[in-house]
């Protein structure tokens, strides 16, 4: 679900990759692919995957990315490299915009919610070999002591109050009422997730993905071909890319908004064959994913202004986090002492 319209067409492609990277163009499709427009440019006997980044990626951003994905590569891990320009940069700016080049991974991909569920240890385990390899490596750090601090209350219900003005002030619209409801469940939730905060302390942060999911790998032969795009890459609390991923992966978690405690289970036994986690991270990871997720409004401002080419994919990814929500919510406690019995166990 592209969060912008793109600004390329086939001619300005062609244009883009003779110019800068020497190579023709013969063909050029457009993938359904993650918020960034992507496209597989075909030069006549080879394949492209070229990457058409939003706006606000800056080149910092996308300098990061290469420099990951070539240490990755260079340590085992399976990545779609980063191709230079014949300038001997990583990208292209094009109307304040940055398109990149990379190797094109032939294989099978799967869409946000039909991945299935016998890939699950599969992708928990290559979760745990991205962390292990990357323990040392430097990244910006997020989810730290200066953002818990930062957090506020009231000035995250306030942002629900203006969404839910601009919500009350389309009534005609057929979704409407759902908002709403969904908008004051998560304004009333923001005065609550100040007793989550304590469950940061002392959990585990390392260099990681920060996007981990099962669309995010290509696979063939039953394995794992390549991990893709690595733009969001931070330092992170492990915990929360551990639960994200099962949860934006999981069948029954995208279908039902339901969390299947058996399959959560086993997806981090899987991970911690690879990068261990301690009772604390155990304890904390429902809190911890919790937290980040009742903060997020991604979604509804997106739809409520129209600016999105698919509005309503991202209404209906927005409406079934905030039921995500509801559900983590509702089982902290019960998850939690689950996932402690993995650490009695070991």
């Amino acid at each position: 679900m592209a969060l912008e319209t793109s600004i390329l067409n086939q001619g300005r492609i062609a244009n883009i990759l003779g110019t800068h990277y020497g190579i023709g163009c013969a063909d050029v499709e457009r993938l359904p692919l993650g918020s960034a427009n992507c496209y597989r440019v075909l030069d006549g006997e080879k394949y492209y995957f070229l990457k058409e980044f939003q706006s606000d990626f800056s080149e910092d951003d996308l300098t990061r990315e290469a420099g990951v994905v070539d240490y990755l590569a260079s340590h085992g891990i399976p990545v779609a490299r980063f191709l230079p320009t014949l300038q001997n940069a990583w990208f292209v700016d094009c109307e304040g915009h940055m398109i990149a080049l990379s190797e094109y991974i032939d294989g099978i991909t799967y869409g946000y919610d039909d991945m299935p569920p016998r890939r699950l240890c599969d992708l928990a385990a290559m979760l745990g070999q991205l962390h292990a390899t990357l323990r040392d490596y430097p990244l910006p750090v997020d989810m730290g002591q200066t953002w818990l601090d930062a957090y506020s209350a009231e000035k995250t219900a306030q942002s629900y109050d203006a969404l839910l003005a601009t919500a009350a002030a389309r009534m005609s619209d057929p979704n409407t009422p759902q908002i709403l409801t969904d908008l004051t469940y998560k304004k009333d939730l923001a005065y609550r997730l100040e007793e989550y905060k304590k469950y940061y302390d002392g959990v585990t942060y390392n260099a990681t993905h920060g996007d981990y999911q099962g669309c995010q790998l290509i696979w063939k032969d039953d394995g794992i071909r390549a991990v893709i795009d690595f733009s969001s890459a931070r330092t992170l609390p492990v915990v929360w890319e551990v639960m994200r991923s099962f949860v934006q992966s999981s069948e029954v978690c995208r279908r039902d908004a339901k969390v299947d405690l058996a399959a959560l289970c086993d997806y981090v036994r899987t991970y911690m064959r690879y990068f261990p986690l301690s009772r604390t991270d155990l304890d904390a990871m429902p809190y911890v994913y919790l937290f980040q997720l009742a903060r997020s409004r991604y979604g509804y401002p997106q739809y409520l202004d129209g600016t999105s080419e698919d509005s309503m994919g991202l209404l209906h990814f927005a409406t079934w986090r905030t039921a995500m929500c509801r559900e983590v919510e509702s089982r902290a406690g019960e998850i939690a002492r689950a996932l402690l019995n993995l650490s009695a166990k070991n």
